[in-house]
């Protein structure tokens, strides 16, 4: 058992209360410092927390965290489960390093600034993955270098609500359109490359880049725009890029858990996106298939040598589901009919809302979204 404390740096979401039960199911009854705007839905009501923090800002939540730990007898764990988290704690990293561990990049600002897409995917030309052609530009400039179709992004995961900048243009109307409806000065356009299916690879780095990945995940259901929300565990099965994944995190100097994201073109083509320097939506599954990278990584960083001794792998493919995002996207837009999708839900592994073990963030969720409704 890990003797120190562990505080969850938290936004109010699945991702964050998929952290809070990994660690609860072994052991561990975290501290969490929840970062929300508005009142809470979801995460305060798991029942693994041992003390809650409610902030309405990065600010409060920093001041939080120095205030309430810095002095432990131990150093904490401090892990952040959003990028906004995430950059918050390495712009402070010189005066956090000795007092908490943490996901890290060795010096202050790092992670931030590979958090900014164009560094990471040149990055990762470098070190030998293949990429699609990218180009930063001012919001309503047209592409200087790439043919349409052109996909839009944020240039950074930091921005708020990110996801609501990307758009599929497939000529320069509909390119002028899209940037009506973006708020960022700096857009990101990519190459729109046909997909075939998108791929995951979760793992965790200590000692500056040391990096450990058996497992990646898959889709059942994708969408053009974004991933899907019913995909599988298998073992890792791209032999090819594992060296070049070693070098691009040797060039990182990175520490903690990680999600690589890939795209698989219909030319059948790997194609690197992006890296997660946190933990991902799916981090919860891969603890419940058998692979507790939170506690390996822990571990690791306190022996300063990779601990595999609490993996075992339960079975693999190991099904998973947004039970609440997929029955909107699948059911009620007609991809699946009810039944299928039902029948799927009672077939998967694992969900990311429902728990047995800790419903109560489930049935609260669905409560006060119904509450929000009627007013």
């Amino acid at each position: 058992m890990i003797e120190n404390k562990f505080v969850v740096f938290a936004v109010d979401h699945f991702s964050s209360l998929g952290v809070i039960r990994c660690l609860g199911e072994a052991g561990i009854r975290p501290d969490v410092i929840l970062f929300s705007v508005h009142k809470p839905k979801l995460v305060q009501y798991s029942k693994y927390i041992a003390v809650l923090h409610h902030v309405r800002s990065l600010e409060d939540g920093y001041k939080c965290l120095v205030d309430e730990y810095v002095n432990e007898s131990t150093k904490p764990f401090v892990l952040a489960t959003s990028d906004e988290v995430e950059s918050c704690l390495d712009l402070h990293y010189d005066e956090l390093k000795d007092k908490f561990y943490f996901y890290h990049a060795q010096e202050q600002g790092r992670v931030t600034k590979m958090m900014q897409k164009h560094v990471i995917v040149e990055m990762a030309k470098r070190c030998g993955l293949r990429i699609p052609k990218t180009e930063i530009v001012s919001r309503g400039e047209s592409s200087k270098m790439l043919k349409f179709p052109i996909l839009t992004k944020a240039p950074t995961s930091t921005i708020h609500n990110w996801k609501n900048n990307v758009f599929i243009c497939h000529n320069e109307d509909e390119l002028q359109e899209a940037y009506k409806h973006i708020k960022c000065e700096k857009v990101l356009l990519q190459e729109y490359i046909e997909k075939q299916d998108e791929l995951n690879v979760e793992g965790f780095c200590i000692d500056g880049g040391e990096a450990y990945f058996t497992l990646q995940n898959r889709f059942h259901r994708i969408t053009n725009k974004s991933y899907g929300n019913y995909l599988y565990i298998e073992k890792y099965s791209y032999p090819e890029l594992e060296q070049a994944i070693r070098r691009l995190f040797r060039e990182t100097h990175y520490s903690g858990v990680f999600e690589l994201e890939f795209m698989i073109g219909k030319d059948g083509k790997c194609y690197f996106l992006e890296i997660n320097f946190r933990n991902s939506a799916w981090l919860y599954a891969y603890s419940k298939c058998g692979q507790p990278l939170l506690i390996m990584w822990a571990k690791s960083v306190l022996c300063n040598k990779i601990i595999t001794e609490d993996e075992n792998i339960r079975k693999l493919p190991f099904n998973l589901m947004d039970e609440i995002t997929d029955f909107k996207w699948s059911v009620m837009s007609g991809i699946v009919s009810p039944f299928t999708w039902l029948k799927e839900c009672l077939g998967s592994d694992c969900h990311f809302y429902y728990n047995k073990q800790d419903s109560r963030p489930f049935y609260m969720y669905l409560w006060n979204r119904f509450w929000g409704l009627l007013k």
